[in-house]
This record gives C-alpha cells, sequence and structure tokens, in this order.
C-alpha cells in the first residue's frame, strides 16, 4: 500500500495542471474514446495490473472507469516507463492492454476494461453442427483418448476423470453422482462443434478406427530339473537342439537367457526336447491375443489368505475376508502388433505359500520369483525364454516314537528346477 500511496504521489507530481484545449478522439482497441486531459511520465516497478490501471486513469485520464472482476484479480506484475512526448498516452495503454489480453471499451463516457474473450468463448458463438460416428474395430473410449487433446470440447465422453479400460462400464450412472464424472465405455462417439471441425474429425476417423491385428500364441512351458554338474537348464536346451534346428544365439561370446528359432515350428521343439526326461511340460496353450491385451498363462493353485476386517453396523460381531491368491507357474503375455513386427512383454512367474513366521501366524507368505522380458520378434518366428529357477530345500526325518529325538535318522535334500518357456507368435 505504502508503494501504491509513493506512486501515487509521483504521478500526481508529473501531471501537467495548465488548462489544455478541449479532448481530440483518440482510437482504444477499437472503440473511439477521448484523448488524455494532459501529458504525463511514469516509471513502474513490478506493479499490478490493477493498480496501474487505478494510478493512470486516476491521476492522468481522469476519466470515469470500470475495472471488471477478472481484472482486478489479475496477479500478473508489469513494469514500464512512459512519456508524454513519445506519443499519446491512450495510444499507449491501448497497446499496453492489448499485450495482457485486455481491452477498454467507452461507453456514455466511461471506460470499461475487461479481459478479451478467448478464441473457444469466441466458437462457442457459431453455429454448431453434431456428427454421430459407431466404430467399426476400435472402441469409443480408444478414439476418444486419441481425440481429446485435437477436440478438447465437444466429445460425449470428455468428463473430468479418466479411467482405465478396465475399469469404464457401459452403464449409465446418476446425474450429479461421482460415477457420473468418470469416463464410460459407449458404442457411438458424438461430437458437436463448428463445421471446421466436424469436417476435420470426419477425415481423421476412418484412420484412426482400424483394426488393431490379433497373434495367435502357441507357447509350450518346461520345468527341467537340473544338478551343478549339468549347468542351467537353457545350456542343457541348447545341447539338444543345437545340432537338431537353427538357432539365432545373437553376438559372439554372449550367453544369452533368449534365442530364437529361424525356419521351425514349436512342434520340432516339442518333438526334440521330449525324449530327455528332464524336459516335463507343464504346460502347452494355445491362445489368440489382441493387441495391447494380456493373456494369462497359470499352472498351481489358489491359496485362502486373509483380507481385511469389517465391522457391520449395530456393534456386531467383526467379518474376517478371505482372498485366493493363485501361485505356481504363472505367465503373462501382452503382444503390441506394428505393421512390421510384433512386440511382446514376457512375465514369468514362480510362487509358493510357506508358514509365516513373524507377524500374522494365521495366514501364509507368499514367496515370488518373477522375471519380465520385452522382445521383438516377426511374424511366425519363435523363441526360448529361460533364466527362472527354484530351488528346494527338503529336510526329513524318521526313527521310533519311544526313542529319544536325538536318535532319529536326518535327511536333507536338495533339488533345483528352472522353467523354460518357448513362443511361436503368428499374426491374424
Amino acid at each position: 500500500m505504502r508503494r501504491l500511496f509513493t506512486l501515487i504521489l509521483l504521478v500526481a507530481g508529473a501531471v501537467n495542471a495548465a488548462e489544455l484545449p478541449p479532448p481530440i478522439p483518440a482510437s482504444l482497441s477499437g472503440t473511439t474514446v477521448p484523448a488524455a486531459k494532459s501529458p504525463a511520465r511514469f516509471d513502474f516497478q513490478f506493479v499490478q495490473v490493477a493498480q496501474v490501471l487505478q494510478v493512470i486513469y486516476g491521476e492522468a485520464i481522469k476519466t470515469p472507469y470500470v475495472l471488471a472482476p477478472d481484472v482486478l484479480t489479475d496477479q500478473r506484475t508489469v513494469s514500464f516507463r512512459y512519456d508524454a512526448s513519445s506519443g499519446d498516452l491512450r495510444a499507449f495503454l491501448g497497446a499496453f492492454l492489448d499485450t495482457l489480453g485486455m481491452q477498454a471499451q467507452s461507453r456514455g463516457g466511461v471506460d470499461f476494461v475487461t479481459m478479451k474473450p478467448k478464441p473457444d468463448e469466441l466458437r462457442a458463438d457459431e453455429e454448431k453442427e453434431v456428427t454421430v460416428y459407431r466404430p467399426k474395430y476400435r472402441n469409443v473410449s480408444y478414439l476418444s483418448t486419441l481425440l481429446r487433446p485435437i477436440f478438447p470440447r465437444g466429445l460425449t465422453l470428455n468428463r473430468s476423470v479418466t479411467a482405465p479400460e478396465g475399469a469404464k462400464v457401459m452403464s449409465n450412472p446418476p446425474p450429479g453422482s461421482a460415477a457420473a464424472m468418470v469416463d464410460q465405455d459407449s458404442d457411438t462417439l458424438v461430437f458437436a462443434g463448428t463445421a471446421k471441425e466436424v469436417t476435420m474429425l470426419n477425415k481423421l476417423l476412418p484412420q484412426l478406427d482400424v483394426p488393431g491385428g490379433e497373434v495367435a500364441v502357441r507357447a509350450v512351458a518346461y520345468e527341467v530339473a537340473t544338478t551343478k554338474e549339468q549347468g542351467s537348464a537353457f545350456q542343457l536346451a541348447l545341447n539338444l537342439l543345437g545340432g537338431k534346428l537353427s538357432l539365432g544365439l545373437g553376438p559372439a561370446g554372449v550367453l544369452p537367457n533368449a534365442v530364437r528359432f529361424t525356419n521351425n515350428t514349436i512342434d520340432a521343439v516339442f518333438s526334440a526336447l521330449s525324449d530327455d526326461s528332464r524336459f516335463k511340460v507343464i504346460n502347452s496353450p494355445n491362445l489368440r491375443i489382441r493387441s495391447g491385451e494380456t493373456g494369462r498363462l497359470n499352472v498351481g493353485q489358489k491359496v485362502p489368505v486373509l483380507g481385511a476386517v469389517s465391522y457391520p453396523q449395530g456393534a456386531g460381531q467383526a467379518v474376517q475376508s478371505v482372498e485366493y491368491q493363485a501361485s505356481g507357474v504363472i505367465f503373462e503375455l501382452r503382444p503390441t502388433v506394428r505393421e512390421g513386427s510384433i512386440d511382446i512383454t514376457v512375465t514369468q512367474q514362480i510362487s509358493d505359500f510357506v508358514k509365516t513366521t513373524t507377524g500374522v501366524n494365521n495366514s501364509p507368505t507368499l514367496n515370488t520369483r518373477e522375471v519380465t522380458s520385452s522382445v521383438t520378434m516377426q511374424d511366425g518366428e519363435m523363441i526360448l525364454l529361460g533364466g527362472l529357477k527354484m530351488r528346494k530345500d527338503t529336510i526329513t526325518s524318521s526313527g521310533m516314537s519311544f526313542l529319544p529325538r536325538f536318535l532319529d535318522t536326518t535327511s536333507h535334500q536338495e533339488s533345483e528346477s528352472e522353467i523354460l518357456l518357448v513362443l511361436q507368435l503368428n499374426r491374424i
């Protein structure tokens, strides 16, 4: 406030109080308004816009004025220097307001300073057109996600909260509820906009609404029992397949955890490995997966574990929920079909439950080993993935029940196994 008061004093001292000729019209933002009544000099440093306008109108122009609420709440600060000898004050003021996105209009001898309407607000006054599109291949959520940055207004699914694909439903939530703010899935896209926007949208939709692609996945999962002398199961598989099939091992001297097969089929690999008893088939599914979706293979069991505790109303007895968690050998495949290749992300997991010894003893502990690989494959290509090992230590005791425990016979057995996954992808 002290800065503003000092500024007013400086400006007031700079204003020439002598009588001037009658004012002549000057243009300000396209509107004819009276010229400044007296010359002045200003030197503002880091002053808010509303304070600058109050000083100029109150001490120099001395014309009735109105500042719009959005002008008064503008928090931007400005610095400038002006001398009456360098030009007309109103012309300078008009250019100054224009750079800030404001305008001054004279009505009945009063200057009204307001913010300029935004382009979207100007287009809102134009005549609207409505177009309806029913997708052929893609869903409405996918198209709306791509179109939203180009057409921020006018799409039927432009809601406040964007939900992931799995969370979207096709039901109609009650108007005004929280669920009504979340994007919902639909089978029809409706857009309202100007004629230019509708024309642009109709050109874009056929280019976006194209088949996403699918792949047929043939897979064989092996559990291979190995010892320290035999090395890893991956090396063992390479020794068995190297003399029978064409392999692509990559750069020389690099031991990969994946190998490609060229000009072979998965049946040939299955035939070559089935003769060795150490290779046990645990799953051999055939899947068909859309591009961008996830396929899941699970060989194991679902174990009940304790979940959340809820307390019903009325101080009733607490209710303990039970959840079922999968364990065993789990594979997840997520392909992305492109024009010249297929990108696939493979997640391999081995998990089992053991007795909990820390904290919550009533619920088992899940032991998990997981590895994720991302590879690029060609149509019809086959790949062997390895590197996920599982080791078990088994201790057993036996003896007569009437003899002391230290006389029991104890045996310790170590076993190690590795999971190998053979994948072949074919574009559909």
